[in-house]
């Protein structure tokens, strides 16, 4: 249980207008990216060792939402460039882990799981794939809300 009811917003239209749910959302998104990074380093190298910054780019969030829309059905906004849309995602997560959707252990496994899989050689690869783990948390999210 998230001892955080304080912080529930009555829908997830509210909470992807809410600065609030941005930030919570940054925080979350960069602690789960992080433990997803984790989780590659160890599957793919043996090591836990978190190459790179800890720090999930908006273009990975700005891409993982166009494919959450599709996987979901939904219709959320890609209006704006890359920082605005990595807000609206932020808010998604933060919406998601708030109310119980998902839980941050369940979104480094969503979110790793198709690096894992794939093994990228090219930083360009590996953001694709950090981007489709994405998609899924946040695809899971919109599908449940």
């Amino acid at each position: 249980m998230v001892p955080v009811d304080f912080l529930k917003v009555p829908n997830l239209e509210e909470a992807i207008k809410s600065r609030a749910y941005y930030k919570l959302g940054d925080c979350i998104a960069n602690l789960v990216y992080s433990m997803a990074k984790a989780k590659v380093a160890l599957a793919l190298h043996g090591r836990l060792d978190i190459e790179g910054t800890p720090k999930v780019s908006a273009r990975i969030l700005k891409d993982a939402i166009a494919k959450a829309n599709v996987k979901a059905g939904a219709n959320i906004s890609k209006r704006g460039g890359a920082h605005e849309i990595a807000d609206v995602a932020e808010a998604i997560l933060a919406y998601g882990w708030v109310n119980e959707i998902v839980e941050l252990e369940e979104c480094a496994e969503l979110i790793a799981t198709p690096v894992i899989a794939k093994k990228p050689v090219k930083l360009h690869d590996e953001w694709e794939s950090f981007a489709e783990g994405f998609s899924d948390v946040l695809a899971k999210i919109l599908m449940q809300s």
